[in-house]
């Protein structure tokens, strides 16, 4: 277990480095931009991390998992898996940039989305899934630190108002692909671009579509809502709003880093040690306990002086809509441990099935609800599709992997 403890601490510090990177850009362009223009990249970015899911066609999921059950396939998996997606991106943002054109969105809009879908190239060419999959955990610290570094100097440097709203798109690309290209190299990278091998990727789709779809649904009911909120409300009550959802992504985005910490481990015990997995289970679980103790809990009680000392209290509406989602994202951190464990297992199916069903749920009560409460009803959906999905996978944890969820606690 003391690899499974280096794994976790690795992983913790490259999304607090990350995290810590991420917010000061966040600050920063939330007091540099102001409201509207905040609002214009809320919208143009949310859309096009939709977008990120086709490419990836839950790949790097896939790729951990099979990397960790025979690593001599490394390269195969990287080579073959970072073609196709490049092609994806390739194909994808082509088809985009030609809708947007044709829509009747603001002129800046327009030409901000095109800009943000080179973001595409970057989620293709990516490979820190593949560390993670050989538990070099150290290599996605690596990663972030030197990416977040350069992205965060060069948009304190070159955006001093509204006025530079265009430039931050380009600043996220170019501040990403220094580390990209070296890691490439590192793994031994050969594109395929020509003809990649698509015996090969027919056999990865046809498990990695399952895990994609599950990613398609929980990214549904975790950015839908700011959609929504800008075809039914104003540009500013979205980047109020943005405020508290950015706020809640980011913790999220913590977990689910630990849970790709944990994935490679279970991936690899499931089969041959049962008590292995269920012991990377409850270590997860309790992790997470403290994480809700030390982190959420005073963010809700603090919410309203946190955002004032951050982003100027012309953001304070953000504060109830973040205590509600923050109660959300404790019932997803409790989910997090067993969804992931099922998914190791190869019981992604059962997965989508919850996913699903709390996309549906979270897709109808943002209509009801927005048009009538705002920002305020975007939250409550949140927690509604959230407490549906703790309940399903708890029920399903005990019943297909046969261990009591009361025994991992």
């Amino acid at each position: 277990m003391e690899k499974l403890n280096r794994n976790f601490l690795w992983m913790a510090a490259a999304n607090i480095t990350g995290s810590i990177f991420n917010t000061a850009i966040f600050i920063y362009l939330a007091r540099t931009l102001a409201v509207e223009a905040f609002g214009y990249l809320s919208y143009a970015t949310t859309i096009v991390l939709y977008l990120v899911n086709f490419v990836d066609l839950g790949l790097s999921t896939y790729g951990v998992r099979e990397i960790a059950r025979d690593r001599s396939r490394l390269e195969e998996l990287v080579s073959n898996i970072v073609s196709f997606r490049f092609l994806a991106a390739a194909v994808f943002s082509t088809v985009f940039i030609l809708l947007v054109s044709l829509s009747s969105n603001a002129m800046v809009l327009k030409i901000l989305m095109a800009e943000c879908a080179l973001w595409l190239f970057l989620w293709a060419l990516s490979t820190e899934w593949a560390f993670q999959g050989v538990e070099k955990m150290h290599m996605v610290f690596i990663s972030l630190f030197t990416s977040g570094l350069l992205q965060l100097s060069l948009t304190c440097t070159l955006i001093k108002g509204p006025q530079d709203l265009l430039k931050f798109p380009i600043i996220i690309f170019a501040g990403a692909i220094p580390i990209i290209t070296v890691y490439l190299k590192k793994l031994n990278f050969r594109p395929g671009l020509l003809k990649p091998d698509m015996k090969n990727m027919r056999i990865y789709l046809s498990s990695s579509l399952v895990i994609w779809s599950i990613s398609i649904f929980v990214q549904i009911y975790n950015g839908i809502d700011i959609i929504i909120l800008g075809v039914l409300r104003s540009a500013e009550e979205v980047g109020c709003f943005t405020i508290a959802r950015r706020t809640v992504g980011g913790l999220a985005l913590l977990m689910v880093f630990l849970a790709n910490a944990t994935l490679p481990r279970l991936s690899s015990t499931f089969q041959d040690d049962l008590e292995a997995f269920s012991h990377a289970t409850r270590r997860f679980l309790r992790l997470s306990v403290c994480v809700v103790i030390l982190i959420f809990l005073p963010l809700i009680f603090f919410s309203r002086p946190l955002i004032s000392l951050a982003v100027g209290g012309e953001y304070l509406s953000a504060a109830l809509p973040l205590q509600i989602l923050m109660l959300g994202l404790i019932l997803v951190i409790f989910n997090l441990p067993f969804s992931t464990g099922l998914i190791a297992a190869g019981m992604e199916v059962e997965v989508l099935k919850q996913t699903f069903a709390s996309a549906v749920l979270n897709i109808v009560s943002n209509f009801i609800l927005i048009g009538k409460y705002g920002m305020i009803g975007a939250a409550i959906s949140f927690f509604l599709a959230e407490s549906l999905a703790i309940i399903w996978i708890l029920r399903l944890y005990s019943r297909k992997i046969g261990t009591s969820v009361i025994k991992c606690i």
